[in-house]
């Protein structure tokens, strides 16, 4: 992670991005881009005036907060989206870090979020931030599908995280249970499994997954209850995922998990393409 880039809109919310950019740059002893992106239908008159307050604004924070870090900040006039995968290839960018989606009832009903559109528009890993960035991460929860997607998500979090404790899960369900009376444990589950393994197996040779990342715990349910169960118990302060589990037409599709999440992250989030 040598080229950390962040983008904020100078709210709260985006605070705690910035902060755990900066952290992440300091671990890393690499760099950290602010990025302020401010609307260029302004009034003339009034557009020197608002990036001169934003750079203000932003030279007082990232003062404060830098440390022995190396941090700069940008203020570039424009529309986010284009603007933010723009910087993010100038400068080489290996991590995009994202404060949190302000809430629109309705229209986040409508249409995608700017962070899944965000997301889905850059190949480099993007990290979400929810919690304060007064800490390294130490659990990292990896739910896995055994795609070209989790494996990037499963190296980033390792190369983002050294120390960290990485769990990497993987759901199997039993269909039509209610109907087939199939259990845990059951013939149609030992079957799934043994599948599951085969599959892991071939996975991990596939991607070159290293012996502590290659190992999966899977468990029998369906998915969301196998994630609700971690959150209660493994208590990750972050979340690595595939942006989606496709492959080949749709590369930069995300997965309906993976949106919702982007919605309503329960912790730090990271996103990987493959």
């Amino acid at each position: 992670m040598k080229t950390v880039l962040v983008a904020t809109d100078l709210s709260e919310r985006s605070d705690r991005a910035v902060c755990r950019a900066i952290r992440i740059a300091r671990e890393h002893k690499g760099r950290c881009v602010v990025l302020h992106v401010f609307d260029d239908n302004l009034p003339s008159d009034l557009a020197p005036r608002m990036r001169a307050e934003a750079e203000t604004e932003l030279e007082r924070f990232i003062e404060a907060e830098k440390g022995d870090a190396d941090v700069t900040a940008r203020v570039v006039s424009g529309d986010p989206l284009a603007v933010i995968p723009e910087v993010v290839e100038e400068i080489g960018a290996d991590l995009v870090v994202l404060g949190l989606h302000r809430k629109r009832r309705i229209l986040d009903q409508l249409r995608e979020t700017t962070m899944e559109r965000l997301v889905r528009l850059m190949r480099q890993p993007v990290l979400l931030v929810h919690e304060h960035a007064d800490h390294s991460y130490a659990r990292i929860l990896a739910p896995v599908s055994y795609s070209p997607a989790c494996a990037t998500a499963l190296v980033t979090a390792r190369r983002l995280a050294p120390a960290a404790d990485i769990s990497a899960v993987h759901a199997i369900y039993l269909p039509f249970s209610g109907l087939t009376g199939e259990q845990p444990g059951g013939p149609m589950d030992i079957e799934l499994t043994a599948e599951s393994e085969a599959k892991r197996a071939a996975w991990c040779a596939d991607q070159g997954l290293s012996e502590d990342l290659a190992a999966v715990t899977t468990f029998t349910g369906s998915f969301y209850d196998m994630i609700d169960t971690q959150m209660r118990t493994y208590k990750p302060d972050l979340i690595a995922l595939g942006a989606h589990t496709r492959s080949g037409l749709s590369p930069y599709t995300l997965g309906s998990f993976a949106a919702n999440l982007v919605r309503h992250p329960p912790t730090d989030l990271l996103l990987a393409h493959p």
